[in-house]
């Protein structure tokens, strides 16, 4: 949904800008990301129990990474589905068209930064991702 590159460095002569997370990390190429993971099949992805949908029984489903060196800040906002420790979405049942949304502050690698699942980490999924930004 959203990707925006918070520490462009201005181009004027002689000016410096600094970004320090919790006044003593500094920062460099901080991106606030965005994306909202939606159901979009017709059957119920089952999370935990002996039916569950995900190759990792009970542990989740994992989210990574792509061109990010740390992660600052991650949350799973606008909904009642997940719960997200340590890059991984628990969750009982994701219904069909119910939806996840994840924010992040992250420090890129330099390029864009990315976060994703994995089809495979879903029994029978098929993972479409879809681009939204600026529409």
């Amino acid at each position: 949904m959203e990707n925006t590159l918070l520490t462009q460095r201005p181009n004027v002569p002689g000016l410096a800008v600094f970004v320090k997370y919790e006044d003593m990390t500094p920062i460099e190429n901080l991106w606030r990301i965005c994306y909202m993971l939606k159901n979009t099949g017709n059957q119920n992805i089952v999370g935990e129990g002996t039916q569950s949908s995900l190759v990792t029984k009970g542990h989740g489903l994992p989210l990574y990474t792509r061109n990010i060196k740390q992660i600052i800040q991650i949350s799973a906002t606008d909904n009642s589905i997940a719960e997200l420790k340590d890059n991984t979405l628990y969750f009982k049942q994701w219904l069909p068209d119910e939806c996840i949304t994840i924010e992040a502050l992250v420090e890129s690698a330099g390029e864009k930064p990315e976060l994703y699942i994995d089809k495979r980490d879903i029994i029978n999924a098929k993972v479409i991702v879809k681009n939204n930004i600026n529409k």
